[in-house]
């Protein structure tokens, strides 16, 4: 398998820049065919470095928003739904769930009271409390560097390297160390596949 290397780490930083950059564009970038930066881009969305193609919109853009950041403290029961739902929201640019189950929230609502908005938005009955604090200005930054960019073996946690070995197992497109880990997970699988449809 051949390892990710420099040109993988500068294809995925071009498409950061521009998702809608033409391969055309960054083959001349990076010194490959068009046809070789579309085989690295697959291969790439293949192994999850890669997990869609999307738009970063700034809702604070439109008109009548305001940018706030939330955090709330939310029962423990519901803090999955919680995320979820502000997830799912329009008006929400990031969402985090903290360990302790607080959820962070930077959103941009409509031109309207926020306990308003809250109210309308969130359970407030599953809420210990919350805080809203007004935004003056924010940068989002998602870089990636060679360091960040290295696949891990799902059976032992070491780098694949290029004796490593790829597999697609249960629909999705695993990676392995060597072919010892690949072996042993397949098998593994294949076991726990087979007690759940004898069940």
């Amino acid at each position: 398998m051949r390892d990710l290397d420099e040109t993988d780490l500068e294809i995925v930083r071009l498409l950061q820049e521009d998702a809608r950059r033409p391969y055309s564009e960054i083959a001349d970038a990076v010194g490959l065919s068009p046809p070789a930066v579309s085989d690295r881009v697959s291969r790439l969305e293949e192994l999850g470095v890669i997990r869609q193609f999307t738009i970063d919109v700034d809702r604070t853009a439109f008109r009548n928003r305001q940018p706030l950041v939330l955090r709330l403290e939310v029962t423990p029961a519901a803090v999955e739904r919680v995320f979820e739902d502000l997830r799912d929201l329009e008006a929400t640019e990031h969402v985090f769930q903290l360990l302790d189950g607080t959820i962070l929230a930077h959103v941009a609502i409509p031109d309207e009271p926020v306990h308003v908005w809250l109210r309308e938005h969130v359970d407030l009955e599953v809420l210990e409390g919350y805080e809203v604090t007004p935004l003056a200005r924010y940068e989002w930054s998602v870089g990636v560097s060679p360091a960040d960019f290295a696949l891990s073996c799902v059976v032992c946690g070491n780098d694949v390297g290029s004796d490593g070995a790829i597999s697609q197992v249960g629909g999705e497109t695993r990676a392995f160390c060597c072919e010892t880990c690949k072996a042993s997970f397949e098998a593994e699988y294949e076991r726990l596949e087979q007690g759940v449809n004898e069940d």
